[in-house]
């Protein structure tokens, strides 16, 4: 009589291709998009990422370095060719505070001291007597003389 050999239970294992990994990296891809492409979860390529025998971790970062480098140097080659679009953006990212596009202002208006200043005009108001008022703060309606 022949014997089977039982079926190995539980999921099968995932492998991950740090090679992969890389080239996404450098297209761009971010870490969802990367999971996306591999048909895996973000859970199963984070737990790959923190195992320090895959090298999916390095392969991440060396691939996300080969994409920054390689937009950087396009960049830089249309800053050469004097493409003020190119020299603008550059700019603009490298030192924002100088080469912002709008500037922030920041500014700090006490509203307890302008409300307590108004009740303080309103009450100096209301206890004068009527003929300082008329002719310091009160204006005159229309038809009436001055």
């Amino acid at each position: 009589m022949e014997t089977k050999t039982p079926k190995k239970r539980g999921r099968k294992p995932v492998v991950i291709d740090a090679e992969r990994v890389e080239h996404l990296a450098s297209q761009g891809l971010g870490i969802m998009d990367i999971c996306r492409s591999l048909g895996v979860g973000w859970d199963v390529f984070n737990r790959h990422r923190e195992k320090k025998s895959t090298g999916i971790a390095e392969a991440l970062d060396i691939g996300t370095s080969k994409g920054l480098a390689f937009v950087t140097s396009k960049l830089m080659e249309t800053i050469e060719d004097k493409n003020f679009n190119a020299i603008s953006f550059y700019l603009r990212n490298r030192a924002p505070d100088q080469w912002a596009d709008r500037q922030e202002v920041n500014h700090n208006l006490d509203l307890k001291g302008v409300l307590t200043d108004a009740r303080e005009r309103i009450s100096i108001i209301e206890h004068a007597p009527a003929h300082a008022l008329k002719n310091s703060a009160r204006t005159p309606r229309a038809g009436e003389d001055e």
